[in-house]
């Protein structure tokens, strides 16, 4: 049986997509390593910053000098009292800054250091009012240590050290998680043979 011509038609109905199929953008399988964006620091293009556990971690490793200087200030006060000699209470002062200034700047200092594993060479920085930009090509690493102290342990850290045959201050890496300090020195020792072999 055919239908007739003036018989209308039902209109089409767009059909729901599936759930099951695949969207159209890809998820990457990690999300990107985040990056330092103080654009008031010099180099911190790309540069990686390291874990925000050295903050606790250096508070904790300073609380004895923290000791010593609430001392002195107490031990100049005391004495101002006792002498009458009160402009050595100014000297409490000093012993205090240093303090508030570690207090304050700490957080800053750590946000501040930053790293990047290039092609061909490994580039530190650190410092805010003296940045300091170190590049190591990764030809010149003789060897790399990995060193975690007591404290650094509690908060799963770990410093990363180079040896080059520069006679210049060996350049270290504070703060990194252990399985990026660990990552870094595979990293390092592999490049280091390929770059030692292509000589």
């Amino acid at each position: 049986m055919t239908s007739s011509p003036d018989e209308p038609t039902a209109p089409h109905e767009p059909t729901a997509p599936d759930e099951h199929s695949a969207p159209h953008e890809t998820v990457a399988g990690h999300d990107p390593a985040p990056t330092i964006r103080d654009e008031r620091l010099l180099g911190v293009d790309g540069l990686r910053p390291v874990s925000p556990s050295l903050v606790p971690a250096r508070y904790l490793a300073a609380i004895p000098g923290y000791v010593i200087a609430l001392a002195l200030a107490v031990g100049a006060v005391v004495l101002a009292a006792v002498t009458s000699w009160w402009w050595i209470a100014a000297v409490a002062v000093v012993p205090l800054a240093v303090i508030v200034q570690s207090l304050l700047l700490t957080p800053r200092r750590v946000r501040a250091i930053g790293y990047l594993d290039g092609e061909q060479e490994l580039v530190i920085a650190r410092g805010i009012m003296f940045r300091t930009i170190s590049t190591v090509p990764y030809g010149r690493v003789q060897s790399v240590t990995i060193g975690e102290g007591p404290i650094e342990r509690r908060y799963g850290l770990a410093t990363l050290e180079l040896t080059t045959g520069a006679s210049d201050e060996a350049p270290s890496l504070p703060g990194l998680p252990r399985d990026e300090a660990e990552r870094l020195r595979a990293l390092l020792a592999e490049r280091g043979v390929d770059r030692m072999a292509a000589l």
